[in-house]
C-alpha cells in the first residue's frame, strides 16, 4: 500500500511542476515571436487560439523559394498588440490587411480581409503602421 501511495504522489508532483512550467511559459512567450515562442505557444495547451489582425508590410527576408517571411506588430479584436512573425506562401502585397489565425506566437492560418471587418479597435491600432 506505501508503494501505491508513492507513485501517486511522485504523479501528482509531476503533474504539478509540469503545469506551473507551461503556465510560466505562456506568459514568457506572451510578446515574443521566433521560432522558440512558436514552438512552445504550439505545444502549451494553455495557450489559446485566436485571431489578431496585421497590415501587410515588406518583408524581412525572402528565401531561394519566394517564401517570404514577416516580422510585425499584431492587433487582437480589442486593441492590444503583441509582436508576431509569420512566413507568407510569396511576397504579399504592401498594405493589406490580414486576419492570422494564430496560437500564441504559432501562426496557424492567414487570409486578406476588408478593412470594414475589422473591428474598430483593431483598426485605430493598424492605421498608425
Amino acid at each position: 500500500m506505501n508503494a501505491i501511495k508513492k507513485i501517486v504522489l511522485v504523479i501528482l508532483g509531476a503533474v504539478a511542476v509540469g503545469s506551473v512550467i507551461l503556465v510560466g511559459l505562456k506568459y514568457t512567450t506572451a510578446n515574443a515571436s521566433g521560432e522558440w515562442a512558436n514552438l512552445a505557444d504550439q505545444l502549451n495547451p494553455f495557450v489559446r487560439q485566436t485571431q489578431v489582425y496585421v497590415k501587410t508590410t515588406d518583408p524581412i527576408s525572402v528565401n531561394g523559394y519566394g517564401t517570404a517571411t514577416y516580422q510585425q506588430e499584431a492587433v487582437t479584436e480589442d486593441g492590444n498588440t503583441r509582436p508576431i512573425e509569420f512566413n507568407g506562401l510569396s511576397v504579399l502585397k504592401v498594405d493589406h490587411y490580414l486576419k492570422l489565425t494564430n496560437k500564441g506566437a504559432h501562426v496557424i492560418t492567414y487570409e486578406e480581409v476588408s478593412e470594414q471587418s475589422i473591428p474598430a479597435a483593431a483598426l485605430n491600432k493598424l492605421k498608425k503602421y
